[in-house]
């Protein structure tokens, strides 16, 4: 597996050219089921159908992110998750780097791709009409996660050529 800084410097640097997203879906219903948080489920299985490179420690370090940020009444844990795997993908590690822009710019996209759909990315605002235990919460949150899956999808399509079939 190769580690990417940025994966559009060249075209023969994406890690992969396609991803099946009736089975990326899937998986994420399958992981955020079968019992990693929002936030574990999305770095955990862009990573996997993306090869992005992570190690499984960047999971441990998103375990904090659910119920806005450990029940802080913050943004989504999901969309948390999408935006550690978007700063992987398109994220700096020097200071300075015009890289910033672009990260930050593709990470209001997400976010504004998921208000757009559920007028909101605060955890709290998110799951207001709901009970946490309740069946019903897990179904909504389902929602959520398999729209970030979406966003983050169309903007690897987009900026990056990893075409959705």
């Amino acid at each position: 597996m190769q580690n990417f800084v940025f994966c559009c410097l060249k075209k023969e640097d994406i890690m992969v050219s396609e991803i099946k997203m009736d089975e990326l879906r899937e998986k994420a219903v399958g992981a955020f089921t079968g019992g990693y948080m929002c936030s574990e489920t999305l770095v955990y299985i862009l990573n996997k159908y993306y090869d992005l490179g992570i190690s499984e420690e960047a999971i441990a370090m998103s375990t904090g992110f659910p119920f806005g940020f450990g029940d802080g009444g913050n943004v989504c844990g999901a969309v948390a998750g999408a935006t550690m795997c978007l700063g992987k993908v398109f994220g700096r590690t020097v200071p300075g780097d015009p890289k910033f822009q672009k990260c930050c710019s593709l990470v209001r996209e997400l976010n504004d791709d998921v208000i757009e759909k559920y007028e909101t990315t605060i955890c709290p605002t998110l799951i207001q009409d709901y009970n946490f235990k309740d069946p019903e919460r897990k179904k909504h949150c389902i929602g959520i996660v398999l729209a970030v899956v979406d966003s983050f999808a169309k903007i690897m399509e987009r900026e990056c050529g990893v075409k959705r079939v």
